[in-house]
C-alpha cells in the first residue's frame, strides 16, 4: 500500500511538472518570431501596408484616433512635404490582416501626465478604435516613448496586454515586462540584426521586434527610404523557421490564451 501511494504521488508530481514545462516552439513549429510595430497612423502607412502584404508579414499599427485626417506641418522639415494622418473611414480596410493598436488619443508624453488625463487618453482611444477593429484592443505603444510606473499601471488596468517602448535591446530575448516591452531595434538599425536573426539556430524561443514610423521612409536618407524598407521586409520574410505575428497575438500565445 505504501509503495502504491508513493507511485501515485510520483505520477501526480510528474504530470504537474509536465504541465508547467516551457513551450518549445511557436504555433508553426518555429522558435523564432518577427513583429513589426509602427506608430502614428499617417498616410505613409498605406505604402508600408502594401509592402507587408506583398511579403506576407504582419504589422501592429499603433494609432491616435484623435488625430485622424489632421495635418502634420512639422513633417515638412524631415520629408520636404507636410504630413497627414489617415482618415478614420479607411482604418478597417487599410489594416485588414494586421493588428489595430493604440498609441493614445492625441499623442501626449505619458511620463508625469496626471492620472485623469492618462485615463482619458487610454479610454478614448480604445472607445473609438475597438468598434472599428471589431474586438478589444490588446496592444499599446507609448507616445514619444514616454512613460512611467503610473502609465504602465493604468495601461494594464485599461485592458492592454502589452505596451511597447522605444528602448532598443539589440537582442532577441523574450520580453520580461509586457507593459514596458523594449523592442529589438528601430528599422534604421535593424538590417545587421536581421541577418544575425536569420542565421540564428536556437532551441529556445526568441523574438525580433522592429519598430518605427512609416513617414520616416520619406526622409530619403540612408536606412530611411522606401528601397531600404522593401529590402528590409523582403530579407526577413518567407522563412519557414520564423513566425510572423502581431504584438497582441504574440503575448496571448506566451500567456497560453
Amino acid at each position: 500500500m505504501k509503495s502504491l501511494l508513493i507511485a501515485i504521488l510520483m505520477a501526480a508530481s510528474f504530470t504537474c511538472a509536465a504541465s508547467k514545462a516551457p513551450v518549445k516552439s511557436y504555433p508553426n513549429g518555429a522558435t523564432k518570431a518577427v513583429i513589426f510595430s509602427y506608430d502614428d497612423g499617417v498616410i505613409q502607412d498605406r505604402k508600408l501596408v502594401e509592402l507587408f502584404n506583398k511579403y506576407q508579414v504582419v504589422g501592429t499599427f499603433n494609432l491616435n484616433s484623435g488625430l485622424f485626417a489632421k495635418k502634420l506641418p512639422w513633417m515638412k522639415a524631415f520629408t520636404g512635404k507636410a504630413g497627414e494622418y489617415i482618415k478614420q473611414s479607411e482604418v478597417k480596410t487599410l489594416y485588414k490582416g494586421h493588428e489595430i493598436a493604440s498609441h493614445s488619443y492625441s499623442h501626449p508624453g505619458f511620463a508625469g501626465l496626471d492620472t485623469a488625463e492618462l485615463k482619458l487618453q487610454l479610454a478614448r482611444d480604445k472607445h473609438i478604435l475597438s468598434p472599428i477593429k471589431g474586438s478589444p484592443l490588446h496592444s499599446f505603444a507609448y507616445p514619444l516613448g514616454s512613460y512611467d510606473k503610473t502609465a504602465m499601471k493604468l495601461a494594464k488596468q485599461a485592458g492592454f496586454t502589452n505596451a511597447r517602448t522605444v528602448n532598443d535591446t539589440l537582442n532577441f530575448e523574450l520580453p520580461t515586462n509586457y507593459m514596458a516591452w523594449n523592442p529589438t531595434a528601430h528599422h534604421s538599425n535593424a538590417m545587421p540584426l536581421i541577418e544575425q536573426y536569420i542565421a540564428l539556430k536556437s532551441n529556445k524561443l526568441t523574438v525580433m521586434m522592429i519598430w518605427g514610423h512609416s513617414w520616416e521612409f520619406d526622409k530619403n536618407t540612408k536606412n530611411n527610404n522606401w528601397d531600404y524598407a522593401e529590402k528590409l521586409v523582403q530579407t526577413i520574410s518567407n522563412k519557414d523557421d520564423i513566425w510572423y505575428v502581431s504584438a497582441g497575438e504574440f503575448i496571448a500565445f506566451l500567456e497560453g490564451k
